[in-house]
């Protein structure tokens, strides 16, 4: 009898751990596909806008609230790829600063960062003042110039953290192969 009482323990212990490795999330963190760049949704972040096929501009944004987003996600697909991240860095502070969208901004150059699959890639970090609320945050621009690809992906707001964007940072691939 107890052998069998010790088999049952075992079995319950092995599906638990099997379950868990079926999963396609760590620790809450949902896998996101747009186009050829993923990345982990961090907890409580939810889908609020998609549209992979547009040809330029924000393609899919996230967030944890749609009201006062304290966390919020944006991928950003460009209609012409850059020749390099850095190229791609400045076309995006003069498309941001031209809309509107992030009023106070304040932008630091953070140089190249490696995304695996990426050919070149670099980060700016942001900060938006005037707006209440201290609000920090960090683009990613990941191109690859020889497939055509050049993305932003945009994670901020006034909950996000320095630990919370190396952290996203860490789930960040791009997949040429990967169409829109």
């Amino acid at each position: 009898m107890k052998r069998r009482a010790l088999v049952a323990v075992l079995t319950g212990v092995l599906m638990v751990s099997l379950a868990g490795c079926g999963s396609d999330s760590a620790g809450g963190a949902a896998s996101t596909q747009v186009g050829p760049v993923s990345f982990e949704l961090p907890e409580g972040i939810q889908e609020v806008y998609r549209d992979a096929e547009r040809e330029g501009g924000w393609v899919a944004e996230y967030a944890d609230d749609q009201e006062s987003a304290g966390a919020f996600i944006g991928v950003w697909r460009f209609r012409e790829t850059p020749p390099s991240a850095t190229h791609a860095a400045t076309e995006m502070i003069a498309q941001v600063r031209a809309s509107g969208t992030h009023p106070g901004i304040r932008t630091r150059e953070d140089g190249k960062v490696d995304i695996p699959g990426a050919e070149d890639a670099s980060i700016i970090n942001f900060s938006l003042e005037g707006s209440g609320a201290d609000i920090t945050g960090r683009w990613w621009m990941i191109v690859d110039p020889g497939q055509d690809i050049a993305v932003t992906v945009e994670y901020y707001g006034s909950e996000v953290t320095e630990e919370d964007l190396d952290i996203f940072e860490r789930t960040l691939n791009l997949d040429s192969g990967q169409s829109w």
